[in-house]
């Protein structure tokens, strides 16, 4: 499910793993660079990634052109395996550079695995938001994806 209101978007899905595992792809570098990009055809680098409150992380995403975006933040809620937030700034040349929004995300076991429910708020300029759920719906497809081919640890 996904809905966009009021500069915000918010998406659930269920994934057949328990929240554990779901939470490990988000807590480890290597496997936040295999499935953290909206597309195949997008490659992702992780550039900083400290997983703790107030650790930063950094990634930069090479589109199919060959241009490098980058995105920047700040983990600020890490509750393993039931919740992770953190913030989420475009730097230039990317047209919502400096907008500082917030991602949270929710990871709630359910009968058949995990209830994952992922909110990204403060998409206050045009078309933020749309760019940015289309932008997860295709991330979290990977992730699926990611949670199928990659052994845990």
């Amino acid at each position: 499910m996904t809905t966009i209101h009021d500069n915000q978007v918010r998406l659930s899905r269920v994934y057949s793993h328990p929240p554990e595992r779901v939470f490990q792809a988000f807590a480890r570098a290597e496997a936040v660079a295999n499935w953290l990009s909206p597309s195949p055809d997008i490659a992702m680098s992780v550039e900083t990634f400290l997983f703790r409150p107030e650790g930063r992380y950094r990634y930069a995403y090479r589109l199919e052109d060959g241009s490098i975006l980058t995105v920047t933040g700040t983990f600020l809620v890490i509750d393993p395996p039931r919740t992770i937030a953190f913030s989420w700034c475009w730097e230039p040349p990317d047209p919502h550079a400096g907008i500082d929004s917030h991602v949270h995300i929710t990871l709630t076991p359910v009968s058949d695995g995990t209830l994952l429910e992922l909110t990204h708020a403060s998409l206050t300029a045009p078309g933020m938001p749309e760019r940015h759920g289309a932008g997860w719906l295709g991330t979290l497809d990977r992730l699926q994806h990611h949670l199928e081919t990659d052994l845990p640890e």
